[in-house]
């Protein structure tokens, strides 16, 4: 079940997951890492980033931001985009707020970026202090309201309903805010803001991973609830999730780098891939279904996904062929003897040699 030939210029990866059923699968998944030019045309770049099989966080797992999500979900029904970046003021020149944006296609998310601010205690009551101007600002969930008690940020900071004031002075105020509500007590939240990976376990994802009850233990475990939504598997924020992309679309971060803009086009490309089994090849089309924006670096991580059920036995798919192959027949002949580009082509021609002498 080897990947034995990928003509992309990516990188690709393979494994076998179950799926809500039960029934595995191999799954494919292809990673491009582009650069991107002022008019947003991308290009591969000479060094490809490494698949990412588990997560990566900012930090300390437990109280920082997911930095990149594993790549290998099985099925994503529809595509994130997310951004890994700052906040970087224009000209280079400090202030304490600014506003960037991402543009999507049909829709647009700002947010509100304020610089680092700490609760203090004024007549008794607890105040956000006045923001230090600022060049460049983290834009991540773990900058964001949040904390133990918010089920939807359970990395963010300032929001503390149960801690007595006297403990609170001093301690962090989101730095990430929706513009037009700004957190003015560390008593109330707002909904959590950011433009990157949302957790597994919080609220905005745990409601479509199912029911884990006795029945489940009884009936299903170790696999997946019969009410498993593949939603799950969508690591953005559901306001940067897109039911598709064709290529040709234009994507633009607003205040994320040192040029004011920064453009993506994404690009139309198709990545076949064919899964060739004991006795018949099935070819499918991989889906873009992640895109991965760094407007400070000047790239992006593409990724495209697909998946086939495999048999009782898995030894059954032999190989796996990734984007536009050559033929299979012999490339030529060297002292009158065929030369073929793999191995798995000679075989496949000897065998056809057999099946005519035998026929014959």
């Amino acid at each position: 079940m080897q990947i034995t030939a990928n003509t992309t210029g990516m990188i690709a990866g393979s494994t076998v997951a179950a799926d809500a059923d039960a029934v595995d699968h191999c799954l494919v998944v292809v990673k491009g890492t582009f650069s991107t030019s002022p008019e947003g045309a991308l290009r591969l770049t000479r060094e490809q980033r490494p698949l990412i099989t588990c997560d990566e966080h900012y930090g300390d797992p437990a109280s920082s931001a997911i930095r990149y999500e594993s790549d290998f979900a099985l099925f994503k029904p529809r595509v994130d985009v997310l951004v890994v970046g700052e906040a970087v003021a224009p000209g280079g020149l400090a202030q304490p707020r600014l506003r960037v944006g991402l543009e999507l296609p049909g829709t647009t998310k700002t947010l509100e970026v304020v610089g680092e601010r700490s609760w203090v205690r004024a007549a008794g009551a607890l105040f956000p202090s006045n923001p230090v101007p600022f060049t460049r600002m983290p834009l991540r969930f773990d900058r964001a309201v949040g904390g133990p008690d918010e089920r939807r940020n359970l990395v963010g900071v300032g929001y503390h309903p149960e801690r007595p004031a006297a403990e609170l002075e001093g301690l962090p105020v989101p730095n990430l805010e929706r513009p037009g509500h700004p957190l003015c007590s560390p008593r109330s939240s707002d909904e959590p803001v950011g433009f990157g990976v949302v957790g597994r376990s919080w609220a905005q994802r745990l409601r479509y991973a199912g029911t884990y009850d006795q029945r489940w233990r009884d009936e299903r475990a170790p696999y997946l609830p019969a009410d498993f939504d593949p939603r799950y598997n969508q690591s953005a924020p559901e306001d940067q999730q897109l039911a598709t992309l064709r290529g040709g679309e234009e994507l633009r971060c607003i205040h994320m780098a040192a040029e004011p803009v920064v453009r993506y086009r994404v690009p139309e490309l198709r990545v076949p891939v064919c899964f060739r089994f004991v006795d018949a090849d099935t070819h499918r089309e991989a889906r873009l279904d992640t895109l991965i924006l760094e407007p400070h670096l000047g790239q992006a991580q593409l990724l495209w996904r697909c998946a086939v059920p495999l048999r009782r036995r898995p030894s059954d798919l032999r190989e796996i062929l990734i984007g536009d192959q050559p033929p299979a027949g012999p490339m030529d002949r060297q002292g009158g003897k065929p030369r073929f580009r793999r191995l798995g082509d000679a075989v496949r021609a000897l065998r056809e040699r057999k099946r005519g002498a035998s026929c014959s």
